[in-house]
């Protein structure tokens, strides 16, 4: 499990994670990384994150981004983990935490490995099948072997996550202090959201906090609303389910250079300067 797998521009993993529409699976992931009682925990006592709980997307996702993209994406993954070496301590429960035990540190990358999938199963006109799923699987495992932690926790396959997934689901995810400031702001939002452009501030009430809204409560799984009475009504599944079909089919012929964000594109082009490079000097060296 811990052998390296070349992922590149021809990789499931950098077709889809750097595309914009992460965005709206990412917020669920987030929630469910705070839900997590150590991820919680960390993040409310180590961040600023009750007076300005936008300020940990803005830092995190273009460095975690990076490790996929990066041309030296390892270095990128050992600067991120080492920034974790001193989050640890007792939650309110008086519980033990540290961000980089191998359980905690692997949750929290399992959810941006489900969120990359659940980008392609909603938002994407391609249906995977199922050998391009274990393929994205498995690109998702050299995306963490990156970091530089302990691997036992990973499952050796995509059958094998979707047990542990639905396991911590079910029995280990909580309502902490840090998940239900998160759920009451994507339920009941509040201010501008600082990560998108100035231009939109005049929409945001009517058009982007809605939409928000959906992809955060709506993209989490099911067993979880229902586990902590998180409210989702029937004509709002109807929304989000329109929502998807409507970005499907806007993307589906959209442009590489609208559809993917500063740290993957950034990527492409530093892969094909390599590219390039090493085609020069196997014609320098023919010649």
């Amino acid at each position: 499990m811990s052998q390296r797998r070349e992922i590149g521009p021809g990789s499931l993993l950098w077709h889809y994670a750097g595309d914009h529409r992460m965005a709206f699976t990412g917020l669920s992931a987030g929630l469910l990384q705070l839900m997590h009682p150590a991820i919680g925990a960390g993040v409310a006592g180590h961040s600023d994150f009750f007076n300005d709980p936008w300020d940990r997307i803005i830092r995190s996702v273009p460095q975690i981004m990076g490790v996929i993209y990066d041309p030296d994406p390892e270095a990128v993954g050992r600067r991120v983990r080492d920034r974790h070496r001193h989050i640890n301590g007792r939650d309110d429960r008086g519980r033990p935490y540290l961000a980089l035990a191998p359980d905690t540190f692997w949750w929290a990358h399992a959810t941006f490995q489900h969120a990359v999938e659940q980008l392609a199963d909603r938002f994407d006109a391609h249906r995977l099948r199922p050998d391009e799923r274990e393929e994205l699987y498995r690109d998702g495992v050299e995306w963490y072997r990156r970091y530089g932690v302990s691997m036992r926790p990973v499952p050796p396959d995509r059958a094998a996550f979707g047990h542990v997934w639905d396991r911590v689901v079910a029995e280990d995810l909580e309502l902490n202090r840090a998940a239900e400031r998160a759920i009451d702001l994507a339920l009941h939002p509040r201010g501008n959201v600082k990560f998108l452009p100035g231009w939109t501030r005049p929409l945001q009430p009517f058009v982007v906090t809605p939409v928000l809204r959906l992809c955060a409560i709506g993209g989490l799984p099911a067993p979880v609303r229902r586990r902590f009475a998180i409210p989702w009504r029937p004509d709002e599944e109807v929304q989000y389910r329109m929502l998807q079909l409507a970005i499907r089919e806007l993307c589906r012929n959209l442009p590489a250079r609208l559809r993917y964000g500063p740290t993957a594109t950034h990527g492409y082009q530093a892969r094909r300067r390599l590219e390039r490079d090493a085609q020069l000097l196997v014609e320098n060296g023919a010649a």
